[in-house]
């Protein structure tokens, strides 16, 4: 017997849930047509470039069982637009689930800022479960950089200088 909130699994389905790795990951990516590249300095993530954003796909939590897409704007920016930029995310992060979006500190007098969707896949995942997690994280992302991109406008001119 079931409770409410359980959700079967089909003893007919030819998928069972697996283990989350790397490896996985991989596997998703190759399949998608994905150019990934591992990094030797940190080989517990995933690098690429979708739509001239630089992506990351890492395993995270005690057990490893955590997906995160992590994706970082393609611009520079000032310090002195800090505030600017928090408010912008800020208001993304009110009006959706996500992506999660952050102004993070990266040099002296430069902000970078982020988008990333993390999937809790501690008891496993069937390989479509990973396609809708990379392929969610990665689309979501990129709509969040393109929103900012047309708030700016013209502004994005001076971000990099």
């Amino acid at each position: 017997m079931r409770t409410a909130n359980e959700s079967p699994l089909l003893s007919d389905s030819a998928e069972t849930l697996a283990p989350l790795s790397l490896a996985r990951v991989q596997e998703c990516l190759s399949r998608h047509g994905y150019a990934f590249v591992e990094d030797e300095a940190h080989p517990e993530i995933l690098r690429a470039r979708f739509d001239d954003y630089r992506f990351q796909f890492m395993l995270s939590g005690e057990d490893h069982g955590i997906l995160q897409t992590r994706g970082r704007w393609n611009h520079c920016v000032d310090v002195s637009r800090k505030v600017q930029m928090v408010k912008l995310c800020n208001e993304w992060n009110m009006n959706r689930i996500w992506p999660k979006v952050y102004v993070r500190r990266e040099s002296e007098g430069l902000l970078g800022v982020y988008g990333e969707l993390a999937a809790d896949f501690r008891a496993g995942a069937l390989d479509s479960q990973l396609d809708s997690a990379i392929t969610c994280g990665l689309s979501t992302v990129i709509a969040f950089f393109h929103s900012l991109e047309e708030r700016l406008g013209a502004e994005l001119e001076e971000l990099d200088t």
